[in-house]
């Protein structure tokens, strides 16, 4: 993960955070990176342009455009293998998502093809305005990734959501970013050959299996190892993406290369059964943009589950079941145009009829149909299957996770382009 040689455009907007941006500056240039800096005139308030000079060891451009025989925000904008704005106030997301162009800081992002990654800073209740989400949902639809602002004591005095992003968290999501895309720029190079981007993207993976209690000792649960689960997860944080696994393992019991992806783009939130489950799901699903359903989630739980431990002398128990609710169909009720929704089932008879039927009944973007010899197993033969396409895999579980994360990317472009009008 390697920012060295890679030309960063730190555009720097109008608001008390900017004076950070400094120290940003320096820790960029730690890392190898060659840094450009745009003032906007109000930032200009904020930081001293001759601070920002000498750190970066480059002109610092800003406020309107000055005329010379080269173009400023033209050649700018050539060099530029990704902008970074920040802070990036609510005026400045406005004039970037309506596209005004009064400074060369917008001159600049408009005349680029680089990556635009943009990290908001303001008050709490300006960052929670309808306008402001409005403005950053039309962002992300433009193809532009957010660094989303953290929890902590605001300029204006009070505690809330708004605060500049820790700057060793940029940074790091800089990294992660530059490690694999910035080739993706590259014009010689083919679309069809290119690995796709989910930089700060929000993922949901469902892992492993749930337990329907019986008692405080005895559960119901099925054979699933995970391995599918997690495959996915690491290949959704090597493409950029934070991701949310939910998971029904004990902390002890989870595998051991789990340590290496705990990180800031890594939550894991354990739950036991399929209502823990859906109860996740369904406060967390509406503010990400997929989920990959690879959980094998118990059909049934029982109806009465016993306060003490069932005893054998006490003879044999009566154990009525009844149906856990099917999450992916309720699901289907909140689910946006935007979002996409993958699932996992596993078959043993007619495997492509019955993934087909659950495809169309719960409206999923795809569906990976899995044998029941993939418990437990590193690899798979798999089926994934769209309304549009069908494809037959037999290979590893992180072959697999790859070309679903591939998959998920282009989708998840096609259905932003869809929402802005791009053919």
């Amino acid at each position: 993960m390697s920012l060295k040689d890679k030309n960063i455009i730190l555009a720097i907007s109008g608001g008390i955070a900017a004076y950070k941006t400094v120290e940003l500056v320096s820790q960029l240039k730690k890392e190898g990176a060659n840094v450009h800096v745009i003032l906007s005139s109000k930032a200009a308030k904020f930081v001293s342009s001759l601070a920002l000079e000498v750190m970066s060891e480059n002109k610092v451009y800003g406020g309107e455009q000055t005329w010379g025989s080269d173009i400023e925000h033209i050649e700018l904008a050539k060099k530029a293998d990704l902008i970074l704005i920040a802070p990036a106030t609510a005026n400045t997301l406005a004039k970037l998502a309506s596209g005004i162009s009064d400074e060369i800081l917008f001159d600049t992002v408009l005349a680029s093809k680089a990556p635009v990654i943009v990290c908001p800073a303001m008050n709490t209740n300006m960052w929670e305005h309808p306008t402001v989400q409005a403005n950053l949902e039309k962002l992300v639809n433009f193809g532009y990734s957010v660094i989303d602002p953290e929890v902590g004591v605001l300029a204006c005095k009070t505690v809330g959501k708004g605060r500049l992003a820790d700057l060793d968290s940029i940074v790091e999501k800089l990294s992660s970013f530059s490690q694999k895309y910035f080739s993706k720029f590259d014009t010689e190079l083919e679309d069809d050959n290119l690995e796709e981007n989910l930089f700060a993207r929000k993922v949901i993976v469902t892992v492993g299996a749930t337990k329907e209690k019986i008692d405080p000792i005895r559960f119901i649960s099925n054979r699933s190892s995970g391995k599918m689960g997690f495959a996915l997860i690491d290949a959704l944080l090597e493409a950029g993406a934070d991701v949310i696994a939910v998971h029904g393992f004990d902390d002890a019991s989870l595998p051991a290369n789990r340590d290496l992806q705990r990180g800031s783009r890594l939550t894991m939130v354990k739950i036991e059964s399929a209502q823990d489950m859906l109860d996740v799901l369904l406060q967390s699903f509406p503010s990400v943009d997929a989920l990959f359903m690879v959980a094998a989630v118990a059909d049934y739980k029982v109806k009465e589950i016993s306060s003490t431990k069932l005893k054998k002398a006490d003879g044999l128990p009566e154990i009525i079941l009844e149906e856990n609710p099917d999450i992916l169909k309720e699901l289907m009720k909140v689910k946006k145009a935007n979002q996409v929704l993958i699932g996992f089932s596993v078959e043993s008879d007619d495997a492509i009829n019955e993934g087909s039927r659950k495809l169309k009944e719960k409206d999923l973007d795809y569906i990976v149909v899995n044998s029941t010899a993939a418990f437990g197993a590193d690899s798979a033969d798999v089926v994934i299957i769209s309304k549009d396409e069908q494809e037959t895999l037999h290979t590893s579980k992180k072959e697999i996770a790859d070309n679903l994360v591939v998959k998920l990317s282009r989708l998840l472009k096609s259905k932003s382009n869809k929402m802005i009008g791009v053919s």
